[in-house]
Formats: C-alpha cells, structure tokens, sequence
C-alpha cells in the first residue's frame, strides 16, 4: 500500500490522521491532500475581512468538468468561492465531482441560500459542510451579517443529517466572544470548529491592524481548551496560527483554472502562482509547488492547536 494511502480522513471530525503504520518521508506525496475549488467569485455577502473577492468570471461549465478531471486523485476537494451556492449550476458541478470518485468531497458555504432543497442535495453529495458563524447575532452581522439566516441554514442542515463544521476568523473584533462561539459549535453538534485568522488579500488588508499576536492566539487557545474540559463541550476545536503554520499550504483552483499556493505573505498578494490546471497536469503543478511541508504538516494539524 502506498504511503499516500496511508493518510486517512475523519469522516466525524473532519481532519486527516496518519495511520500508525505510516512511515512519512518530508516530500512523499505523489499529489495534494487536499485543494480548494473556487467555482465562483460572486458572494451574496460583504465581509469585512474576506480574502477571494471579484475579478475572475466563472467558468463555463464544460471548462469547470476540464479542471475537475484533472484534479482527480487529490484526496480531497473542498469547493468554495466566493459563495458556491450563489452559482446556478452549483448542482451539476458537485455531481460531476461526485462522478470522479474523490475520497473526500466537502463544501464551504455562508449558508445563507440553505433551505430544505439544497440540503436534501447535498446530503447525497458532500461529506460535510464548513460554515461560518463569527460571534454572536450582533458582532456577527457586523462582520458578515445575517446571522439568523445562517443559523436556519445549519439547522436545515442538521435536520437533513447534513455533516458540518464551524469555522470562525478570530481577530481583535471578536475575540472576546470566542467562548460564546465555542459554546455555539457545540450546541449545535457541530462536528469540528475550525479558528483561524485573516489573510492580507483582498478585503482582509484592511483589518491587518487588528490581528492577535501569536502568544495572544496562544493564551486564547488555553482559555478555550480549560473551559471546555470544564464545560463538558464535545465539539472538536482546532485553531490556525498562520505564523506557526508557514507559508502557502493551502492550494487553491482559481475559477479561470489557475493553481495558487496561499497564504503566501511574501509575495506581493499573498498568493504565489503555480501553473493553470487547464494546461498542465496536477501532478506537474505539485512537483514545483515549494510549501509541501507545510501543506503536509498543516492538514494532519502539526502545526495546528487542537483539543
């Protein structure tokens, strides 16, 4: 069995784990882990922080079915945007990756266009659904607004049987409400809540002046491990702390086809460009993508604080 075989996802608490038998040399991987699909850059939302707005149209659909082709063997594809499901064609795009037989499908919504059809699809399609909540009703609708939609939106979910994790961006604006957060995540049942901080790209510039320093990330994290070893919380919660994380370990599908590594804070937009999957195989764009470490260490959460 290969050693990429050998990395296995948890379809319960949403994280890749290295079976105990693995022996994992420091570049082994044959392709990624895992790749972020943008099928769209259009939002129904304006947050304040937000890293992938405008500028790219969407792809036809017959280009959409090229790219998706060509990312087969990825363990797993985690399709966003913009807001995915703001594309009328949502629908088809997740079956043709449905098709393709990938590991591991998931999809990153606002959650806002979730009503009882759209979670009885997925429900068929995805293997869970990242959605964000970043505080309670009023820092929250600051941030991104309509909370009350999104809240419905992960019921809908939940009631359909709809795996999803929270995710929630943690700066200076909210970081005195994480608690109320965490204790969010877990009432209601989310299977994993996923903290991380903005990136310098896009909107995200503006709020640079506002992050939390490492050690401040570091305090906060005990805080919330303390309280939910007191509280009883069952939600699994992993916090992102890009200075310990290093550059580039996401790797990102533009919607015209380009393949960036991001966050790459020395590069001028904080994305480095590898190649365009319309043109060159995934594997050739892995074999000169520079952040395998990182992307490595990133997904099976070395580098992440988790409890």
């Amino acid at each position: 069995m290969s050693e990429l075989s050998e990395i296995k996802f948890d379809k319960r608490e949403h994280h890749f784990y290295v079976t105990p038998k693995t022996k994992m040399g420091k570049f082994s991987l044959q392709l990624p882990l895992s790749v972020s699909l943008q099928i769209t850059r259009n939002c129904n939302l304006s947050c304040v922080y937000c890293s992938e707005i405008g500028g790219i149209p969407n792809a036809p659909i017959a280009k959409m079915r090229e790219i998706i082709k060509s990312l087969q063997g990825t363990k797993r594809i985690i399709v966003t945007g913009g807001e995915p499901l703001t594309r009328k064609n949502w629908f088809q795009i997740l079956e043709y990756i449905k098709e393709m037989h990938f590991e591991n499908i998931s999809l990153a919504t606002n959650g806002v266009l979730i009503d009882p059809y759209v979670a009885d699809k997925l429900q068929s399609l995805v293997d869970y659904v990242d959605i964000t909540i970043d505080g309670p009703r009023k820092i929250h609708n600051e941030i991104r607004g309509e909370y009350d939609a999104v809240i419905k939106g992960i019921r809908t979910l939940s009631n359909a049987r709809v795996p999803f994790s929270l995710v929630t961006v943690l700066y200076r604006k909210n970081a005195d409400s994480i608690l109320y957060t965490c204790q969010l995540a877990n009432a209601l049942d989310a299977m994993q809540l996923k903290i991380v901080t903005p990136i310098a790209k896009g909107r995200g510039k503006g709020v640079m002046s506002q992050l939390l320093s490492s050690d401040q990330l570091a305090s906060i994290f005990q805080g919330i491990k303390s309280e939910k070893e007191r509280n009883g919380w069952t939600v699994r919660i992993a916090m992102t702390d890009w200075n310990r994380v290093g550059e580039g370990h996401a790797i990102l599908v533009l919607p015209n086809g380009d393949v960036v590594a991001s966050p790459v804070p020395s590069q001028e937009e904080c994305v480095l460009l590898l190649g365009n999957i319309l043109e060159e195989s995934i594997e050739s764009i892995w074999k000169k993508y520079p952040y395998k470490e990182n992307h490595l260490n990133k997904y099976l959460e070395k580098t992440l604080y988790v409890c």
